[in-house]
């Protein structure tokens, strides 16, 4: 689910450009209160009227998708208290939030009410009882909402937004809530921001070991949530669709955790188009957090990319969550980080490196020999599929294939018997799969061309008696007459086989370095469509 904002429309990104394939629910921020009659209200009615419309429009292009009005949000949630306080008074504004409904033909309800008893903007009105008076307010609403379920014999849906942290459950009454609510849209972001003396991270998804980090953790405040006793099912983790960016920030660590002079958010098409894309700002990553973060400049930013978004999308998924959400799409108009978000949360696999995006070209390869340990990440997070493979490499995996056969003393001077590779190599050179060079080496660490990955993967099959009598035609590729002698038979019959394909400028590359993203589909064309054949 998602959250888009009325005044986006200002900004150019209107309703009908949202991805409404990718999701099930959009809220529409926001509705505020009036306060002398204790009613929903339109705060900007023309515009909000004309996007409702839109919306409608796209509902019934997208029939599974639902809509609802969000109410409050950081500025406009100063009545909330008010509203709550009596049994009149939350009778009044539940019905005025259902006749809202009816009459704009929206699904529900979601109320974004930032915060019961303390906390949010200057101004907002705080009680005590607000703890108490929160789940009466949401337990009215469930009832009207439900009454009229049974009039227009249709579903109608109530959400709540809920700060990430331990904080934000003592002021409210998690249980009860959430027993009353679809779902509840954690917000899974500003756990650091302008709003601290130093720069940090916005949100990251597993705990800090800094002072200035004391925020918490995505991963932190999920916990939370679970074991005040809300339902899994129940949490929708919301994602961050923009980053923070501080000025006047000090070199030293690359800007994180310095002082500042100035700062604000900042979306991440913004930040794509203006900093990524610029050569002045240097791209980091945290690993304990597994965010990224720039600088450069003088200028922090702390954000979230594909890779960390999917990441919090996959916790998600391994904890039975109810979904991921988003604020604010309008910020990710591109759809970047709202589709890996999406694909991972629909992964069949428990994918363990950030650098594997879900749904990337290599992603199924990785997959596949991942699984059968034909290959290993370069660490227990990272599968560097832009890393140049080498022989060494390669041998070890024909090798693993085979069941690891025990080979004696590998015969060149530069390889140890027990080097991972070792065996490896004393069994490939046994059975004429690889071969060395006039200086008596083998060179396990040189990087390995795609010519000479069709060499020695023609060689193994052979060796399997499934090199078979396909040959393709090399001449139609503009450089297939580069292809080094030793090797020509090898790539005609990789190409022929499909296991190595020409790129798009219709070259076969030999010369290339083979990466360790296109080892991997290249194995597993190996197995699916020559061995297993």
């Amino acid at each position: 689910m998602g959250y888009y904002a009325g005044w986006a429309a200002y900004q150019g990104y209107t309703p009908d450009q949202l991805p409404a394939e990718k999701l099930t629910q959009i809220n529409y921020a926001f509705a505020e209160i009036d306060p002398v009659a204790g009613r929903i209200a339109l705060g900007d009615e023309p515009n909000d009227l004309k996007n409702l419309k839109a919306l409608r429009k796209l509902r019934s292009q997208h029939p599974h998708l639902k809509l609802l009005i969000s109410v409050g949000g950081w500025s406009d949630s100063q009545y909330f208290s008010d509203v709550a306080s009596t049994q009149a008074r939350r009778e009044k504004f539940a019905a005025s939030c259902v006749d809202f409904v009816v009459e704009h033909g929206l699904d529900g309800v979601d109320l974004d009410w930032e915060y019961p008893v303390s906390g949010g903007a200057p101004g907002t009105i705080h009680r005590n009882q607000d703890k108490q008076n929160f789940t009466l307010l949401l337990q009215e609403l469930r009832e009207r909402l439900d009454h009229q379920e049974r009039q227009d014999r249709r579903e109608y849906s109530l959400t709540i937004a809920g700060a990430a942290g331990a904080w934000y459950l003592s002021q409210i009454e998690p249980v009860k809530v959430a027993a009353l609510v679809d779902h509840i849209f954690l917000m899974g972001y500003d756990l650091h921001g302008t709003w601290n003396s130093r720069t940090g991270l916005n949100a990251p998804l597993n705990p800090v070991s800094h002072a200035s980090q004391a925020g918490g953790s995505i991963a932190g405040s999920v916990q939370a949530y679970l074991e005040r006793g809300v339902p899994a099912e129940k949490i929708v983790l919301g994602t961050p669709l923009y980053g923070y960016l501080y000025q006047g920030v000090s070199s030293r660590n690359n800007g994180l955790y310095s002082t500042y002079t100035s700062g604000k958010s900042i979306s991440y098409q913004t930040l794509k188009k203006t900093y990524l894309a610029s050569s002045a700002y240097r791209q980091f990553r945290h690993e304990e957090g597994q965010v990224p973060y720039l600088y450069g400049n003088g200028t922090f930013l702390s954000y979230d990319d594909a890779a960390s978004i999917a990441a919090k999308a996959s916790l998600a998924r391994s904890l039975g969550l109810g979904g991921v959400g988003f604020w604010e799409l309008s910020q990710d108009s591109g759809g970047e980080l709202v589709s890996a978000a999406v694909q991972a949360l629909h992964s069949s696999w428990d994918n363990p490196f950030r650098d594997v995006l879900p749904g990337v070209w290599y992603e199924d390869a990785v997959r596949y020999v991942y699984e059968r340990e034909m290959m290993q990440g370069t660490s227990a997070s990272a599968f560097s599929p832009n890393t140049s493979s080498n022989r060494g490499m390669l041998t070890a995996i024909l090798y693993r294939l085979e069941g690891s056969p025990r080979s004696g003393e590998p015969p060149f001077t530069d390889v140890a018997a027990d080097a991972y590779y070792g065996q490896a190599v004393a069994w490939a050179e046994k059975h004429g799969i690889v071969q060395g060079f006039d200086d008596g080496t083998f060179r396990p660490g040189a990087r390995i061309t795609r010519q000479q990955l069709a060499a020695v993967l023609f060689r193994y099959a052979d060796f399997k008696g499934e090199a078979g009598r396909g040959r393709a035609d090399l001449s139609a590729y503009q450089d297939g007459n580069r292809v080094e002698v030793y090797a020509r038979e090898a790539m005609a019959w990789a190409v022929d086989a499909g296991l190595i394909q020409g790129l798009a400028d219709g070259r076969l590359d030999p010369g290339g370095t083979a990466t360790r993203a296109q080892t991997a589909v290249i194995l597993q064309r190996l197995c699916e469509q020559v061995l297993e054949a």
